[in-house]
């Protein structure tokens, strides 16, 4: 009983510490000599946030026009925000959308596409409540904290430990554990979060978060509770569609037992924790929040054709370091072309679609969207 007793005590202590150190913030986690900011900081810092370990060398002249684009479209995007309903549903927003959402609306393009500001309108209480109540109670608190720690860290905003975007995506992810109970916290909920931080404030970060697991167009009912790592629903599309196109690759894959780790939003999710080609993962990011799980099937055929003959000579212990690097190596060369081939693989693949049997039980496995915990 004693023993219980104090092992309840000691979790107990340790939750009230892991609070204390987000509420003191980032200096909870440096020596109290740390000195300024290092110099030069910034001359290793790409332009999506990334630090480098040298500094980078200047913009290539593919980068300066991608730049120079970007200032021209953005008053052609301004103007369409504006003028939302008219163009919420036109095929000029997607054609947009692949082109390239300028970075520095980013996320208000995010906020419209999510309806953010209307269901934050509706709940004027709900985060702070619901933050205040995980710091209370979530029993997924220890877990979150590890999470927090590793993601992101190359970014510049998350590489401060207990940093203000570390503290932000801490509260975010308690008080989604607490808002919606039967999913909690699963593991991949941590680099979503982390990427609308990116761009949205806290609280409309939480709702883009909310927003997503509740839409049916994303399809990310089917999360697992446990470990986290894939969407049960895409996995079971995966055995009717991608075959079709590369039925070769996936038998390979499948003998290997790598389906699910190299499947859609898993690896999408992984690149984005690894830090790795964060300017591609943005546009594909645009992509899904625009057209739903319709083109997680396309992006992983994209990645599958770019390397189905290295990974069909590749055994299981190297075959998703390689499925990785290489082809965020090869599809850095073009941005744009790996987008307009999206966009090509979608529909060939939605026509597929039709022609084939639904996939298996919607919500799937593990832990299900269901109805938000009353404030």
């Amino acid at each position: 009983m004693e023993i219980a007793e104090d092992a309840d005590s000691l979790r107990t202590q340790e939750r009230d510490n892991i609070i204390m150190n987000y509420e003191k913030g980032y200096r909870a986690g440096l020596p109290e000599d740390m000195g300024p900011e290092p110099v030069g900081i910034y001359s290793s810092t790409d332009r999506f946030g990334i630090l480098h370990e040298t500094e980078l060398p200047p913009a290539t002249a593919r980068e300066v026009k991608q730049m120079r684009r970007e200032i021209t479209r953005k008053s052609k995007w301004m103007e369409m925000l504006g003028q939302w309903e008219t163009y919420k549903n036109s095929k000029k927003l997607i054609d947009r959308v692949y082109k390239g959402i300028p970075m520095n609306i980013r996320g208000q393009v995010w906020s419209v596409l999510l309806n953010i500001q209307e269901v934050k309108s509706k709940n004027p209480r709900t985060y702070k409540v619901m933050k205040e109540k995980g710091k209370r109670s979530s029993e997924h608190i220890h877990q979150i904290d590890l999470d927090v720690r590793g993601t992101l860290r190359t970014h510049i905003f998350f590489r401060d430990r207990y940093g203000a975007k570390q503290r932000e995506l801490f509260h975010i992810l308690l008080a989604y554990s607490e808002y919606n109970p039967e999913v909690g916290y699963c593991r991949d909920l941590s680099p979503i979060a982390a990427l609308f931080l990116l761009y949205l404030p806290e609280e409309d970060a939480f709702w883009a978060l909310v927003q997503l697991l509740a839409s049916e167009r994303h399809s990310l009912q089917g999360f697992h509770s446990s470990n986290g790592g894939t969407v049960q629903g895409l996995q079971d599309h995966q055995e009717h569609v991608v075959p079709t196109s590369q039925p070769k690759t996936m038998w390979h894959l499948d003998k290997e037992g790598l389906c699910a780790q190299g499947s859609s939003l898993g690896w999408l999710l992984q690149m984005l924790n690894d830090g790795i080609s964060l300017g591609i993962i943005l546009r594909l990011w645009d992509v899904y929040l625009l057209e739903g799980e319709r083109v997680l099937m396309p992006m992983t055929s994209i990645a599958f054709k770019v390397q189905r003959k290295r990974l069909m000579k590749t055994s299981r212990s190297g075959l998703w370091a390689r499925f990785r690097n290489q082809f965020f190596h090869t599809s850095e060369l073009d941005d744009d072309a790996v987008l307009k081939h999206l966009r090509t693989s979608t529909k060939k693949l939605t026509r597929k679609q039709g022609d084939l049997p639904p996939p298996g039980g919607a919500l799937g496995r593990g832990c299900v969207v269901g109805s938000p915990q009353p404030v």
